[in-house]
């Protein structure tokens, strides 16, 4: 894989590219679901390729292929120089880097047990005992599954950085759908829909215990429907971390990446109420809040030590004590802002898809006072747990999110179980409602998968958070 990585950029410097990168990338995966205790899914495969980038006559070009025979790459470098070519003609500034060191590494994500290892007759066992645990508890539909990945990846640049990263990771999850008094209610384990996705082995799926939650979360999901749908009222809400990662992704996560920012990126994704000129003195948040991105974090699904144009990664501060103090970058973005380097911020979700600015581990950090007090403190309230819903506009500004279940809270306890929550608001008015955040005992990763870019690109994220408390929100019931 060095070899061929360091060839194809040889290529590209041959065909005229002031810069050229290569990402040569080998996947291997296995997803495996059980549905009402029988098999649904049970896929496995692995594929390899190339990605190559060029900058030629100030402008890039980008191509790929799975074709691995010295003709196949060198037509697939010839196609991003044309690329490269042909958009510069139309180019409104020339391609400009910021400047990074030069690396020769490799890197390998801590793995206790390797889950390709692990036999299928015990995958499967897990799976299908969990769903008959949440079918015994009345559950109509009790979905579990399994999903690991693993990327062995070599980047190659011009400027003669070699790298070499394997990056192993692992999820489960657990669905059941309760049906009766004329609506239907779901409830999750760990995540919604993504697994909660986890850069570890099978050890974390052996945390996580699947069948030791299951009876839960088909007793929860039945017990919804009963449940009376939340009042609305005007009160303090407790988010947990399960439904708080969603919110940093969308409100913060999205909002602080430069390529939005630049207006080098509004498909899918949208663009962002941020300028660069807020930097140092917008109030984003109350002073309780601290965000920050941070992928050499260990466990989570996208912990690296260098992202995919190989940039070092590293800490950047996003708020600090509610102030707006930095944005998530690329080399090139990094160099139109003016900054000394790239955050370490560009990743691609494959081989056959360019590198975009994507939020690396981008987390809230904890506070200074324990879950328990926190629930104790709170006189009047509503804990919210576990998405099922969300919607926000393209500058990350106004948002509506939805919750599995909440509980009401009454004079520091935590008492009725209500359906279908909702909650809404403005992210810095949100954010500046915060006045309590769990410590570091009841902070957790989770790990999600987000969508960006024309072609789209499901990419890997993930967030860390406490429980936290927002003052005065508005919350009721959703009505369909």
């Amino acid at each position: 894989m060095r070899d061929m990585a360091e060839r194809v950029v040889h290529v590209a410097d041959g065909m005229g590219a002031s810069y050229a990168d290569c990402r040569v990338v080998q996947r291997e995966r296995e997803f495996i679901s059980v549905k009402n205790a029988k098999i649904e899914n049970l896929n496995s495969g692995d594929d390899m390729g190339v990605g190559v980038r060029v900058i030629v006559d100030g402008g890039w070009g980008f191509a790929s292929t799975n074709r691995l025979d010295d003709t196949s790459l060198q037509n697939c470098v010839r196609r991003a120089v044309e690329i490269a070519r042909s958009g510069a003609r139309v180019r409104k500034y020339p391609v400009q880097l910021a400047a990074e060191p030069v690396y020769v590494d490799e890197w390998v994500r801590p793995v206790q047990i390797d889950p390709f290892t692990v036999d299928m007759a015990t995958k499967l066992e897990l799976l299908t005992e969990s769903s008959k645990a949440m079918l015994k508890e009345g559950a109509k539909i009790a979905r579990a599954s399994l999903v690991f990945e693993r990327d062995t990846q070599v980047f190659a640049s011009s400027e003669g950085s070699l790298i070499k990263q394997v990056l192993t990771e692992s999820g489960g999850s657990l669905y059941a759908m309760a049906v009766g008094k004329g609506h239907t209610q779901v409830r999750t384990y760990p995540c919604t829909v993504w697994h909660d996705i986890q850069g570890e082995g099978w050890e974390t799926i052996e945390k996580r215990d699947l069948l030791g939650n299951a009876p839960r979360v088909g007793s929860e999901a039945v017990q919804l429907l009963s449940a009376p749908p939340c009042p609305e009222m005007t009160t303090d809400v407790i988010i947990a971390p399960n439904e708080l990662a969603l919110q940093i992704h969308e409100s913060v996560g999205h909002a602080v990446e430069a390529d939005r920012i630049l207006g080098h990126e509004a498909d899918l994704a949208g663009t962002s109420f941020i300028d660069s000129e807020m930097l140092g003195h917008y109030r984003f948040g109350s002073d309780k809040v601290n965000l920050f991105a941070d992928p050499t974090l260990p466990g989570s699904r996208i912990t690296y030590k260098y992202d995919d144009e190989g940039v070092k990664a590293g800490r950047v501060d996003l708020v600090k004590d509610g102030i707006l103090v930095g944005l998530t970058t690329s080399r090139e973005s990094a160099h139109e802002l003016g900054y000394d380097r790239s955050g370490g911020c560009m990743r691609a979700n494959n081989y056959d898809r360019i590198p975009l600015v994507r939020m690396p581990m981008v987390s809230l950090a904890p506070g200074d006072i324990s879950y328990e007090d926190l629930i104790a403190s709170t006189e009047r309230g509503i804990l919210l747990d576990q998405n099922r819903s969300w919607s926000i506009d393209d500058r990350r500004l106004n948002f509506q999110f939805g919750s599995e279940v909440g509980w009401l809270i009454e004079d520091g306890q935590i008492t009725q179980m209500v359906r279908d929550p909702i909650y809404a608001d403005i992210t810095p008015a949100f954010w500046s409602r915060c006045d309590a955040i769990a410590d570091e005992k009841d902070w957790r990763i989770m790990g999600y998968a987000c969508g960006k870019g024309t072609p789209g690109q499901d990419g890997r994220v993930a967030h860390g958070c406490s429980h936290a408390r927002f003052r005065g929100m508005d919350v009721g019931a959703k009505t369909s």
